[in-house]
Order: structure tokens, then C-alpha cells, then sequence
């Protein structure tokens, strides 16, 4: 089974790099920006139930202190949601530790792992906009994949 989990930083934690994000998009002319909110999405496959998805979450992926975590989470409503993986081509080397680190948990070895940094960008803006931006700030198209899904 494919399980999807995104880790957000706790209200006030996440701030400053989702203000950096803003500014970035900013500067390559993605106007009128009413929010950012940054997070990682880790795909996990394997034979796992939800419970011990819930576990590997809590005691590896998501930081108590800094971080919440949802596991297959609804669509937002609202924004934008860009996600941003490396290609399938390429060596997921965050995932293959991830996956390593499940291992040494005690659980069955994922038969994959895949992370990709996730935002959710909300304002008055066209979509083709967003695009361009968002391929000259986070995207490098040799190693990268992305979509971008309005809600």
C-alpha cells in the first residue's frame, strides 16, 4: 500500500522559512502572494497497516517538538499545492535513508520511499504564473518533477 505523510512545522516554527519562500517567489515576479506554507511529503509503499504508518511517523519522520504530522491527509481547500520530488530516474538518497531507518525501527523494509518539498500557495494570481516561478526558484527539470494542483 501507498502511504502519504506530511510533516508541517508547528505555528510558529515553520515562519521564517516560509517568509524566505514568499520573498523568493516575490523576486521572480509571482505577484500578489497571500500565504505560503512549506512542508515534506514522504511517500512510503509497503505492506504496512495504519497503525504502524502512524508509528514510523511519530517516531521518525516528524519532529514532537517542532512538527505535526498527517497521514493521507485531505486536499486543501483553497491554494495552490505545488509538490517538487526527484524523478523516478533519479536516486531518492533522502528516501533510500528514510527507508533504511524504517528498516532499523524493527519494521518490514519499505519496498519504496520517496520525499518531496511541498508548498501551499494561496493569492491572486494565474496559475501559468506560478509555474514559471516555481521552475525558476525550486525546480531543477534534470532531477525534478513537479505538479501543481489548485484546490
Amino acid at each position: 500500500m501507498k502511504y502519504f505523510v506530511e510533516v508541517y512545522h508547528k505555528h510558529d516554527y515553520g515562519a521564517h522559512k516560509e517568509n524566505g519562500i514568499k520573498k523568493r517567489l516575490l523576486g521572480v515576479g509571482l505577484k500578489n502572494i497571500s500565504e505560503v506554507k512549506s512542508y515534506t511529503i514522504y511517500q512510503v509503499e509497503g505492506d504496512y497497516e495504519p497503525a504502524q504508518i502512524d508509528n514510523i511517523a511519530k517516531a521518525l519522520l516528524a519532529d514532537p517538538v517542532l512538527e505535526t504530522y498527517v497521514v493521507n491527509p485531505p486536499a486543501p481547500f483553497g491554494v495552490f499545492k505545488v509538490e517538487v520530488w526527484i524523478r523516478d530516474s533519479s536516486t531518492d538518497v533522502v528516501g533510500e535513508s528514510v527507508a533504511d531507518a524504517i528498516e532499523t525501527l524493527g519494521f518490514k523494509r519499505p519496498s519504496a520511499v520517496r520525499v518531496a518539498n511541498a508548498f501551499n500557495i494561496s493569492g491572486k494570481f494565474e496559475e501559468a504564473g506560478l509555474e514559471t516561478a516555481v521552475k525558476k526558484t525550486f525546480v531543477n527539470e534534470v532531477v525534478n518533477k513537479f505538479s501543481i494542483k489548485e484546490f
